[in-house]
């Protein structure tokens, strides 16, 4: 019996919970942040809209709840605009405690004079009071009265120093008529998928020149580089190639100003790593041009996936294939035509093995088939990662049932041979 009980108590919670994730995408699709009562009433709501079609009656008969009430969350809800943090039930807190019951007075003197004796905290003084003087007084209070008679220096946190100075700097910014479109954080992912032109994606790639060196690696010498410099849109695929001679932010600048001449589209953000070429000019001139900078973060390439993997298919299918020339001009001749033969004649697979330019024409005529293959791509991956994951997790429970048999081998009293509880190690990729 027990069990049973047990297992509908199980199905209850689940569907709950599975009433409150639809309640959440349906009414609260940005995600605020809800009190569990407010979560409560959103899943009233949900019923009353989706499973009641709006019938007041019916859905507070379902709930549970009187009418009056499910109708006065519902005219709330409306009035608002439908933004679930109205849905909130009110602080109880009063609002004048100037008749509020005090502690005695010999209380209060007693927490000053433990505090300034030992410099205890909350908990130990109001032990202390109980155990050696009879005196009642709950840490919250005594909390309450060290900070009453500035007993305690509150200290506040890097965190919140960094949060404050960064308010107080877009107040100000707030009052300029031009403000600076630059953030140092990563695009939110719902404009890589936007539309054309939403999201622009850039890094800049060496082009070892010809006969100069072996060790490309080792030789890391700027004389010993060309600089491609890579402008990729997030949704379409369609990216311009520039090559220049230097890796300064005038020259980045330059190639800039020449990649926005082959982009059928205009521009709104501009996703960059850190790097030098990417401030000073660049950084003006993307903001006279009004265009939003932000910044992936310092050393994680996957914040700019998307001109990082073409940079990986111009290694395998033009570099590696002996496209690289003796001068700069041979150079940057292969390279436009390398360009061309991306946009117009490359199927991706990420666009439903169409052309970049095919995809862009697409989306020109009919959007929503656009942003469906789009979608279907995304899932794909999606469901790739998990599928990864779940390998990562099987290979590290079976190092670790390796590990401990090793262990127990080691640890035994007994003389164990170990070399093969060692070629385990070997063989499950935990050493080597």
């Amino acid at each position: 019996m027990l069990e049973k009980d047990l297992l509908k108590y199980r199905v209850i919670i689940n569907s709950i919970q599975l009433m409150q994730t639809k309640a959440e995408n349906l009414l609260n699709p940005h995600r605020f942040y809800l009190s569990e009562e407010a979560k409560k009433r959103l899943r009233w709501l949900y019923i009353l809209y989706y499973e009641c079609k709006g019938n007041v009656s019916t859905a507070s008969n379902k709930i549970g709840i009187s009418r009056q009430w499910l109708s006065t969350i519902k005219s709330c809800f409306e009035r608002y605009g439908r933004n679930p943090r109205c849905l909130e039930p009110s602080s109880k807190a009063p609002h004048h405690t100037s008749n509020r019951e005090r502690i005695p007075e010999i209380t209060e003197e007693k927490i000053i004079e433990i505090r300034e004796t030992y410099h205890w905290g909350k908990e130990k003084i109001s032990t202390v009071l109980d155990r050696d003087h009879g005196l009642k007084a709950h840490p919250t209070t005594v909390n309450r009265y060290l900070h009453k008679h500035l007993l305690i220096d509150p200290k506040i946190s890097e965190r919140n120093k960094k949060a404050y100075q960064e308010k107080k700097k877009r107040e100000e910014l707030s009052n300029l008529q031009n403000p600076n479109l630059k953030v140092k954080f990563r695009p939110p992912k719902q404009i890589k998928d936007y539309v054309p032109g939403a999201l622009i994606e850039k890094d800049m790639k060496l082009v070892p020149k010809i006969g100069q060196f072996a060790d490309y690696e080792k030789y890391r010498a700027k004389e010993n580089f060309w600089y491609q410099h890579t402008e990729i849109d997030s949704f379409t695929r369609i990216r311009t190639l520039q090559l220049v001679e230097d890796s300064d932010s005038a020259m980045a600048t330059t190639a800039h100003r020449e990649a926005i001449k082959g982009l059928p589209f205009a521009m709104a953000c501009m996703n960059t790593d850190s790097g030098g070429e990417n401030e000073k000019d660049f950084s003006r001139e993307l903001q006279q041009s009004d265009v939003f900078h932000f910044y992936s973060r310092t050393g994680t390439p996957t914040d700019n996936p998307r001109v990082e993997r073409s940079h990986l298919t111009d290694d395998r299918e033009f570099y590696d294939k002996g496209n690289i020339h003796k001068t700069f001009e041979e150079q940057r001749e292969a390279l436009k035509e390398w360009e061309d033969t991306y946009n117009f004649k490359r199927p991706h697979q990420a666009l439903g093995n169409l052309t970049p330019m095919e995809f862009y024409c697409l989306w020109k005529v009919n959007p929503e088939k656009a942003h469906a293959i789009a979608r279907k791509y995304q899932a794909y991956l999606a469901k790739q990662r998990k599928r990864q994951a779940n390998a990562r997790r099987i290979r590290k429970k079976e190092q670790i049932d390796k590990l401990m048999q090793f262990i127990d081998a080691k640890l035994d009293q007994q003389k164990v041979d170990l070399k093969p509880y060692k070629l385990q190690l070997v063989k499950c990729q935990l050493c080597s």
